[in-house]
């Protein structure tokens, strides 16, 4: 590759070159697993108030040929992005990528399949979009440094050129136009961490925009709508206005048509419905509650120590809404110890509101760990120490959580989530049919097969 041209004509030089016989089977078999867990995200995101009001937005958009699902209804390409993007986000289950803190799914897989059914384009034709998407928008995550995730919701800012990734390629754009598109990608990057504080709905927008902005940018250059060429690296760049501890070099680092390394393939699926950051201490106490048999009234106190990140964002010790239960380690650990999971189930105004869980949340202490935060973003670790009434002290210490590439899940579990996602929604008699498809899903000559099922 030359070395000459901007980190996004380098990155746009790799997309076009990309030819679908380079890709083994085994990448084109976790990627299925991934538009699974997407679709069944999708679907349960419609139950909840946010995944509502999306819809109802979507009802007032002019008719078009791509699929809002969860309706009968079709909208254009950049409603469907933006809308399914959002679904997709809504119950904080979609996929984790450590190192570059993004939910790659909901733009990216949101972006591509709209595209995809808009153009008629085969089920391998998806795939491949996908892996280009998820590589382009992780590589970025991962340069941009940890002083972004402070301000910036990553999933939202990096997850923009991902979706104008795969959607550029779908649109089979040549390497000036990809240029241009993840260019024009750049400038309409955004996503803010404020909304967290009064638990607004905003981060299911951010990566409903994130899809569709990228499709715009996309579309725009078909038609010759020039980008920023240095829109990474640039004086008035992505990394310089947003980021005080850029690695640029990243990017590009190791990039070329003929890699065997995928990124999409470090990616976690989440088990639980809540904040990647809180899993690890979900996961040290549902398996000391199984290995103990404890019980949330067996519990005086609890210390969760982790990284600095997860505190930042996860410290609330007192949530009041279903947003603020996700971002809240105390809720989270106490409901885990107390009803011994952390599904969707959890997270419902009435189970926030257990006395026993408000209780168990006020002797929750989080303290900072030096050593996991020098382990952090390659890991996400927590140790957990429970100290029960009777005196004794159990510990327990989480290095990859659940759903982890380290620690995956099973595909017996990862249907299982499906087939749970489903069931939440009333659409668990579809869920075999659906797996069926989506497993063959490079087979495909169109997405119809899958569409005709919902």
């Amino acid at each position: 590759m030359e070395t000459n041209l901007s980190i996004t004509e380098q990155l746009a030089q790799f997309i076009c070159e990309h030819t679908p016989e380079k890709i083994p089977a085994s990448l084109l078999n976790g990627t299925r697993g991934f538009v699974l867990d997407w679709l069944g995200c999708v679907l349960a995101g419609s139950a909840f108030d946010a995944g509502k009001h999306l819809m109802e937005y979507a009802n007032v958009q002019e008719q078009g040929s791509c699929t809002i699902f969860g309706t009968k209804q079709r909208k254009g390409v950049e409603t469907a992005a933006l809308v399914n993007g959002g679904l997709c986000h809504v119950t904080e289950m979609d996929d984790l990528h450590r190192t570059s803190v993004i939910h790659p799914a909901a733009p990216v897989i949101s972006a591509a399949f709209a595209v995809a059914e808009q153009k008629g384009k085969s089920g391998r034709e998806l795939l491949d979009a996908i892996i280009l998407g998820y590589e382009v928008a992780i590589r970025i995550g991962e340069s941009v440094g940890k002083s972004h995730y402070k301000i910036w919701h990553n999933t939202a800012t990096c997850g923009v050129f991902g979706a104008a990734a795969a959607a550029g390629y779908l649109y089979e754009l040549s390497a000036e136009q990809m240029t241009w598109a993840l260019g024009n990608a750049g400038t309409m990057a955004s996503g803010l961490w404020e909304f967290n504080a009064e638990g607004a709905m905003s981060k299911a927008l951010h990566t409903g925009k994130a899809a569709s902005n990228g499709i715009a940018a996309a579309q725009l250059a078909c038609f010759g709508f020039t980008g920023a060429r240095a829109i990474l690296e640039g004086k008035r760049g992505f990394f310089a206005a947003t980021s005080h501890d850029a690695e640029p070099e990243k990017v590009t680092l190791g990039i070329s048509s003929s890699m065997s390394h995928y990124r999409i393939l470090t990616t976690s699926i989440k088990p639980y419905a809540s904040c990647r950051h809180t899993h690890p201490a979900i996961d040290a106490a549902l398996q000391l509650r199984k290995q103990y048999g404890i019980k949330s009234s067996h519990i005086a106190k609890i210390q969760v120590e982790t990284y600095q990140a997860a505190l930042d964002l996860t410290s609330n010790p007192d949530p009041a809404h279903v947003y603020g239960a996700k971002f809240s380690l105390p809720y989270c650990t106490a409901v885990a110890f107390h009803l011994g999971h952390a599904g969707l189930e959890a997270f419902n105004p009435e189970i926030i509101a257990n006395s026993e869980i408000c209780n168990l949340m006020k002797n929750v202490t989080l303290c900072h760990s030096p050593e996991l935060e020098v382990a952090y973003p390659e890991k996400w670790s927590s140790s957990l120490q429970v100290t029960l009434h009777s005196g004794e002290t159990l510990e327990h210490y989480i290095d990859s959580p659940k759903g982890d590439p380290e620690n995956p899940l099973s595909l017996d579990e990862l249907n299982q989530k499906f087939y749970n996602m489903l069931q939440y929604v009333g659409l668990e008699s579809k869920a075999d049919a659906l797996i069926q498809q989506i497993r063959k899903l490079e087979n495909l000559p169109d997405l119809r097969p899958v569409l005709q099922i919902l």
